[in-house]
């Protein structure tokens, strides 16, 4: 994930032509773009979401042991969340929310 936060750094760096030494955090922030690892936590936190409201009982069971193996609760955490029983908006907004305390401006 760390590699892939490089290269899409990068590409902003390329794009807006910045030094190579400074953050890119700043012109995600303007761009209304999340790094790519937020982006990456907030989808796999809404399929997991939506697999267990999914009204099959096999699909939900699957997401529950899923959901162990890839500590998606733990994920969670990380974003303020008790549980991900949460509405699509709710990860978009927190993951933002987390994005945008870390931006230095």
């Amino acid at each position: 994930m760390h590699e892939l936060d490089v290269l899409w750094n990068n590409s902003f760096r390329h794009t807006f032509d910045c030094c190579w030494r400074n953050s890119v955090k700043p012109i995600q922030f303007f761009c209304h773009s999340l790094p790519l690892s937020y982006l990456v936590d907030e989808r796999q936190l809404t399929f997991f979401s939506k697999l267990q409201r999914n009204d099959n009982y096999v699909l939900r069971t699957l997401a529950h042991l899923l959901m162990v193996k890839y500590e998606t609760l733990v994920l969670a955490t990380k974003y303020g969340l008790s549980d991900i029983y949460c509405a699509e908006s709710t990860f978009k907004e927190l993951t933002s929310l987390s994005f945008v305390q870390k931006v230095q401006l």
